[in-house]
């Protein structure tokens, strides 16, 4: 049974990821996201680590790879490109973007649309949160 302390944590948790989902589409900060769930950057950061045994910075950057994933894997022929999907999702910094990508599904994101598979843009796409 989980003891209080990990109840009010996973809460926090759940708050913050509701938050960092709907902001998707900005460039949000922890200390925005913080204050949105009501809670420190701290008690924040404890949370993560005893939920997710990772940060809140690596949970954050890992949701935004596996929805620019989503998008790519669904795009249409010149829909968007890979530039804006990058930039809709907080990376402003391309070739990090690209680099981080590629460690993470093995593929270069501009391969991602070109190799898609017409069923494959259905599945969804899990975040993996990193140690």
């Amino acid at each position: 049974m989980p003891t209080r302390q990990a109840r009010h944590y996973q809460k926090i948790v759940e708050r913050f990821e509701d938050v960092a989902r709907a902001s998707l589409g900005s460039p949000s900060h922890i200390l925005e996201l913080c204050e949105g769930v009501a809670v420190s950057q701290r008690t924040l950061l404890r949370a993560f680590r005893a939920i997710h045994h990772t940060t809140p910075s690596r949970y954050l950057h890992a949701l935004r790879l596996a929805q620019a994933r989503q998008v790519l894997l669904s795009a249409t022929k010149g829909a968007e490109t890979v530039t804006q999907i990058a930039m809709r999702f907080g990376f402003r910094e391309l070739g990090r973007f690209s680099r981080s990508y590629k460690a993470t599904f093995g593929e270069s994101p501009s391969d991602t649309p070109r190799r898609a598979p017409a069923g494959l843009a259905f599945q969804r796409t899990t975040v993996a949160p990193s140690s």
